[in-house]
């Protein structure tokens, strides 16, 4: 009896480990090693739209009223297996950064399109005008490119858009209301629903 005892407080110790070891904190890393936790020199590589008036952000990049441009320098400052705080260190204002299983690829590869420690700004200066002023205004427009739309607005999520070939790209609004980026020739010729 004892021993049955023993065997199951060891099967649930093991069990609490476990646990506990889905909550500790990320390791965000970028390709070079470089921890981007805590570091100085972090920037965000897309336009981000945050729900403003709750300051957070969801992996399924929902298309909200707010606009943190591209090359903004933020500090990341907390991380855990489903969301990251950063603070937008032009405005000072703490944001927080929600994983969801719809981004369709790991939380920490899902972070490194969106922050990193460069931002290639003379990448956007080669753009054409037209992705110039998408990028400017984080809006999808007609006659931007691929790599434009990207930019302005961030990736589609891949459970709707499981690849960026394609001609169509799916993006939601919020949690009922889904956009659609349709491209020609790799441009895109409709923005709508």
């Amino acid at each position: 009896m004892r021993q049955v005892r023993y065997q199951r407080g060891g099967v649930i110790l093991l069990f609490c480990c476990l646990l506990l070891s889905g909550c500790t904190g990320l390791t965000l890393k970028n390709e070079e090693g470089e921890a981007l936790a805590d570091a100085v020199g972090v920037y965000t590589l897309v336009n981000l739209r945050p729900d403003e008036k709750r300051a957070r952000l969801y992996a399924t990049n929902y298309q909200q009223e707010g606009f943190i441009p591209l090359c903004t320098e933020v500090k990341i400052s907390k991380t855990s297996s489903k969301v990251i705080t950063f603070i937008d260190l032009t405005t000072n204002k703490q944001y927080d950064y929600y994983y969801h299983r719809s981004a369709g690829e790991p939380f920490d590869e899902h972070l490194l399109k969106y922050f990193g420690k460069t931002c290639n700004k003379e990448k956007v200066a080669k753009l054409s005008k037209t992705d110039q002023e998408g990028i400017k205004t984080g809006e999808a427009k007609a006659g931007m490119s691929k790599e434009g739309v990207v930019l302005a607005i961030g990736y589609p999520p891949m459970h709707r858009t499981p690849s960026l070939q394609s001609d169509q790209w799916t993006y939601w609004r919020n949690r009922w209301i889904t956009m659609q980026v349709v491209f020609v020739d790799g441009k895109v010729s409709r923005v709508g629903r």
